[in-house]
């Protein structure tokens, strides 16, 4: 009886063991989760992207500038392509019209871009838009929009299902732990200026990849409805290509061939994506990213399409 009474404390003892150490577990992976969700919260509601953060101050700047001055102006849209490829001061300079350079990241996506101009023109107003070939296929509202507004505008996040919120949410969060902050002399239109030399690595020496063909994703039906309020606004708008390192396969894309047709098809087009492909030498760190150099040849050329008539015309929008 002794015995078996021994037993039986000693199977009591080893099950109260099991249920405290099922207990601790229990508590250690809730602290865990609570941790993370913790985390997550202290993310959404207080980090702050320096990447963003950087982006907030160039919108900063060239709105300001676009409001300071009377009379009609000109707006040269895009990606950070457009940030390195035009010399807006100059252009203002010598056209006479007070010339904004609003080229922000392409990460951003055509309908924000789109926006952004959308607040800033008036009518009389000119728009340039110099879309990275990527805005045409990517989501309007892409991983840097996101990014924008869960810091500054988080009314705007309900463009996003939860899925996609969470996706962008991750991956920004990856981008923003690998950030390194690169600091270039800014013009008061909002151009990078003074842009010297080459940095473009090995692994980034490569063609742009291209769907298979040209489709009206959601991205290009934001571009024909701003394109449409602009000509009710009387906001003239010009489409052209970005500037981005020359490689022999473009030559044979029907990607740009079937863009190219359907842009010259409904809007005022100036140039053709092939007029825009630029040497090595020119390129800073990125394919669609110019130097000094490449930045005047593409200024240069766009004030001989300005003296060729080719910008300034009124606007037409066939789309249907």
């Amino acid at each position: 009886m002794v015995g078996g009474r021994d037993g039986g404390q000693r199977d009591e003892f080893q099950y109260a063991v099991g249920l405290a150490g099922k207990g601790f577990w229990m508590i250690f992976v809730m602290v865990v989760l609570c941790g993370v969700v913790g985390c997550g919260l202290g993310y959404f509601f207080g980090y702050r992207s320096k990447g963003l953060l950087r982006i907030r101050h160039l919108l900063d700047v060239k709105t300001a500038f676009a409001a300071d001055g009377d009379g009609p102006k000109r707006l040269i849209v895009g990606g950070s392509d457009v940030l390195y490829s035009f010399d807006t001061d100059r252009i203002g300079e010598e056209t006479g019209i007070r010339t904004v350079n609003f080229g922000l990241n392409v990460g951003l996506g055509m309908g924000f871009l789109l926006d952004v101009a959308r607040e800033n023109v008036k009518p009389g107003d000119e728009v340039v838009l110099c879309l990275a070939y990527s805005l045409y296929f990517k989501p309007s509202y892409d991983v840097f929009a996101y990014e924008y507004y869960r810091m500054f505008r988080k009314r705007e996040l309900r463009r996003f299902s939860w899925r996609r919120q969470m996706y962008y949410l991750l991956g920004n969060f990856k981008l923003n732990m690998a950030y390194r902050q690169k600091q270039f002399e800014l013009a008061e239109s909002g151009a990078y200026v003074r842009v010297r030399g080459s940095e473009l690595e090995a692994c980034k020496n490569k063609p742009l990849v291209f769907p298979t063909q040209f489709t009206r994703t959601a991205a290009v039906r934001d571009l024909e409805q701003f394109c449409q309020w602009c000509a009710d606004q009387d906001v003239v708008v010009r489409v052209t290509y970005t500037s981005t390192l020359r490689f022999d396969v473009y030559d044979e894309s029907s990607y740009l061939r079937e863009l190219q047709a359907y842009l010259t098809a409904n809007y005022e087009v100036i140039g053709e994506p092939w007029d825009y492909l630029v040497p090595h030498e020119q390129i800073f760190n990125s394919v669609y990213h110019v130097n000094e150099a490449g930045q005047r040849a593409r200024t240069e050329l766009f004030l001989r399409e300005v003296r060729g008539g080719e910008v300034g015309c009124p606007s037409v929008m066939r789309m249907s």
